[in-house]
């Protein structure tokens, strides 16, 4: 037996919106997870890698936090999954070095001068990215 139009107009909104909840969920986790993407920390041998967290010891990359929770760097998993549209969520590094290795610092030499540090912006240059990352979520859908 067929549907009926509205029937089938309720399949296609119940449709449009899982599509987007996919997509925008799956959006933000790739966001989160390409900032969380390691590259070994200078002090360690590494080299500077923009948009990649610098991992010396675990603490940075170990300090996420999702909507205020505690500190796990696996919780945003948990809370995307959970994801409504409409949702605010928030991720914060929380090691007391976060910022300055996502902005950059200056260090006074013993010479009196200073080396200046370029930030690492693991974060903001993946946030940035969040459009591509959408827009290839939404061709999955289309297809």
């Amino acid at each position: 037996m067929a549907q009926s139009f509205t029937a089938q107009l309720k399949n296609f909104a119940d449709m449009t919106k899982a599509n987007m909840r996919y997509v925008a969920a799956e959006a933000i986790q790739d966001v989160v997870e390409a900032a969380q993407t390691p590259q070994l920390g200078v002090t360690k041998g590494g080299t500077m890698e923009v948009g990649k967290i610098p991992v010396a010891e675990a603490e940075l990359i170990n300090s996420l936090s999702t909507n205020g929770g505690s500190p796990d760097s696996d919780s945003y998993v948990v809370a995307i999954a959970s994801f409504e549209i409409g949702d605010v969520m928030t991720f914060a590094w929380t090691a007391p070095h976060a910022l300055p290795m996502e902005t950059g610092y200056s260090i006074e030499r013993e010479d009196g001068g200073r080396t200046e540090v370029p930030g690492r912006h693991y974060v903001g240059f993946n946030a940035r990215r969040f459009s591509d990352f959408v827009r290839a979520r939404e061709a999955e859908v289309r297809t």
